[in-house]
């Protein structure tokens, strides 16, 4: 019994330490294999865009229900605009 908990727990320690590296990779710290992308790492890798984009809605819903005034939502939108920035910064190849 003992050592069946023991070795379900070694298997799920390797399983969780594997999707770390995957969504390490995915978010560019880590060496990347395209092949092949657990569902589970993209989701967690992409829960910065998730939330940006659940903000940016709800900014857009209070202003058109008439709950934000129009500077306000223009400070929200550029908040966002500022955290996807720093995320996702723009590399602009040379001309």
């Amino acid at each position: 019994m003992a050592a069946t908990l023991i070795f379900a727990g070694v298997v799920g320690a390797v399983y969780v330490a594997l999707i770390a590296m995957h969504v390490a990779a995915i978010r560019g710290r880590g060496a990347a294999d395209d092949r092949y992308r657990p569902r589970l790492a993209v989701w967690l890798a992409a829960a910065g865009e998730r939330r940006r984009a659940r903000a940016e809605a709800e900014a857009a819903h209070e202003l058109v229900a008439g709950h934000l005034t129009r500077e306000r939502y223009q400070a929200t939108m550029a908040t966002v605009a500022a955290q996807d920035d720093a995320e996702h910064p723009l590399a602009v190849p040379g001309a």
